[in-house]
């Protein structure tokens, strides 16, 4: 159940004129994740948990997922039509690919990769790597590279 509250919202930058607007709160625990990691799919370079992404919550306008890359493993190479990502590292150093260009990211670094750009993650040391993933759509598509 959404609550309805009003609210004082500057008409223009600046100008001192507020005008009201009616704004739909969800419930504080429906977007709410707890214990994120916890409940996390398997794939073929490690795992993630989707935390956010259309549905879940509803309304949700983004993806947000937590992955790990365990030692060795690396997803294909592909490209996200539909949005750009933001990968931001969290523990261990990864490569990462962007078209034909790589780069080492570690902890503390985040990529910002455009829309339709090939791409990669590379764990090419022996510790698992957790990284955000970060997508500009809820509905975020995944189309591997042909070849790679």
């Amino acid at each position: 159940m959404y609550r309805t509250i009003r609210v004082h919202r500057p008409q223009a930058y600046g100008s001192g004129v507020a005008r009201l607007r009616r704004m739909n709160i969800p419930p504080i625990d429906q977007q709410v994740r707890r214990d994120v990691g916890a409940a996390a799919e398997a794939t073929a370079f490690g795992a993630v948990h989707w935390v956010s992404r259309e549905g879940d919550p509803p309304g949700a306008e983004m993806t947000v997922g937590l992955a790990v890359f365990d030692a060795g493993k690396s997803n294909a190479e592909h490209v996200h039509p539909n949005c750009e990502e933001v990968v931001y590292v969290l523990e261990g150093s990864v490569e990462h690919t962007l078209g034909d260009q790589r780069t080492m990211l570690h902890a503390g670094d985040l990529i910002v990769v455009p829309r339709g750009v090939p791409h990669r993650l590379i764990n090419t040391t022996d510790a698992p790597v957790r990284a955000y993933i970060v997508f500009s759509s809820p509905d975020r598509q995944f189309v591997p590279v042909e070849g790679s």
